[in-house]
């Protein structure tokens, strides 16, 4: 089932994806939910994030050839994002940090389930600034502002991640490439550490790394367009601009 979130006069409602439209879901979305009438064709619907994450967590290096890989890495390298990072498939990156640096970073993103399981798997970018303050760690505010993680377009419950080819696009250039085959850490491993030491809850996302440039890094202009796409799970695209001051 391919799970979503939509606007229903102005209110977000799940839903899920079926043949080019969007149906209204039934019962509990972690527990075998049931598709409803259809609430209207997929391409005029509001699609937001798939979910609302309590907590989003990033593998910061999780393919061969990234920044900051060495050979005596026995474990991932993590970070958060706070769950209002968060944004629809379509949503505008909203930058607050007027002339600072920002990036897109294309990753397959898994949602968890009940008891700790994988529910199912989304697209992800996980937006950066330049470090905010020249004092701020770099992980902190410069990855967490809100818009800075579009999620979506939907959570496939049935998808197999396995060889799966993933890429970032800015203004149609390929900027980044990769095969999830090529990752250091798959996913049951990561959820099996993750939980050794924090708690992960349903609706929890996991970001799992973004792979290497294929270009020197590109930084986001007012009006360009980011595109992550990840092989049969779909794409998000956002355009990117600052937030004018007041």
């Amino acid at each position: 089932m391919k799970i979503v979130r939509y606007l229903d006069s102005g209110s977000p409602e799940w839903g899920c994806v079926s043949q080019e439209s969007v149906f209204r879901l039934g019962g509990d979305p972690l527990n075998n939910p049931k598709r409803g009438e259809m609430a209207g064709p997929l391409k005029s619907v509001k699609l937001l994030a798939p979910c609302r994450p309590g907590k989003i967590i990033a593998l910061g290096i999780n393919y061969p050839g990234a920044t900051g890989l060495t050979e005596t890495m026995t474990e991932p390298l993590v970070f958060l994002k706070p769950g209002t990072s968060a944004s629809g498939p379509y949503d505008d990156i909203v930058s607050p940090f007027p002339g600072k640096e920002v990036w897109g970073e294309s990753e397959l993103a898994l949602v968890i389930g009940a008891n700790n399981t994988i529910l199912g798997y989304t697209a992800a970018n996980d937006v950066s600034a330049d470090n905010v303050e020249g004092w701020d760690h770099h992980l902190a505010r410069s990855k967490a502002a809100d818009t800075f993680c579009p999620l979506g377009p939907w959570i496939d419950t049935e998808y197999s991640p396995a060889n799966r080819i993933i890429e970032g696009f800015q203004n149609g250039e390929l900027v980044r490439r990769g095969n999830s085959n090529d990752r250091l850490w798959q996913d049951g491993q990561t959820v099996a550490w993750l939980s050794t030491w924090m708690t992960l809850e349903p609706w929890d996302v996991i970001l799992t790394g973004a792979p290497t440039r294929v270009v020197p890094r590109r930084y986001l202009k007012e009006g360009d367009q980011f595109v992550v796409r990840i092989e049969g799970l779909g794409e998000l695209r956002n355009r990117f601009r600052e937030r004018r001051l007041q």
